[in-house]
């Protein structure tokens, strides 16, 4: 008989795994810590995750579908394009300074080599809204005809750029100037000037 597997305790494991990962570093985080951590033996997290790597890839598309669901939820009704890139601009730094683990995590990880091709492309499906935001400004001629790719790269480096500024100056009242500061600058760098011809 096949044992029933408890979310809740899954969630745990995760959870656990997570903030042992933003505050040790993946690297020195062993599955026997989590599994202490978590309140549990070994081989019971090994029962949820067979490996360290299972971890590590279910924490990615875990993160990736939670910030997907928190900025599909402020794209609706459909929103002009620079209101779309700010829309997710403001969203992704607000909702990683309320996730800083999650942060913390993501940028470990990013360009790590550590993800399986497989995992990478399913984690880029629940972020499809940067390539829809691009290809949307591209299709209503709002944008630069830059590389879909290109863009994607600057707008998410552009984020990580304004989220450590604000996270080594966090002072509540600057964090909405810094933002907007970050997103006029990325803005600029993008938008179709009003006399380029096309």
């Amino acid at each position: 008989m096949v044992r029933k597997l408890d979310p809740e305790r899954r969630e745990k494991f995760l959870e656990t795994a997570l903030n042992l990962f933003a505050k040790n570093g993946i690297q020195h985080t062993t599955t026997a810590a989590i599994a202490a951590e978590a309140g549990a033996a070994a081989g019971t997290l090994f029962l949820y995750f067979p490996t360290k790597q299972d971890l590590i890839h279910s924490l990615v598309l875990r993160i990736s579908q939670q910030q997907s669901e928190y900025i599909g939820s402020l794209l609706q009704p459909p929103l002009s394009v620079k209101d779309t890139f700010f829309t997710i601009w403001s969203g992704s730094i607000r909702w990683f300074l309320e996730n800083r683990n999650a942060y913390r995590y993501v940028q470990q990880i990013r360009d790590s080599g550590m993800i399986d091709p497989a995992v990478v492309q399913q984690s880029a499906q629940y972020l499809r809204y940067y390539d829809d935001a691009i290809e949307y400004g591209l299709r209503e001629g709002a944008i630069k005809p830059y590389p879909i790719e290109l863009i994607g790269g600057i707008l998410y480096q552009d984020i990580v750029a304004v989220m450590n500024l604000i996270l080594a100056q966090p002072h509540p009242i600057r964090q909405d100037e810094l933002i907007q500061a970050g997103f006029n600058l990325f803005w600029d760098g993008i938008k179709k000037d009003s006399n380029t011809t096309p």
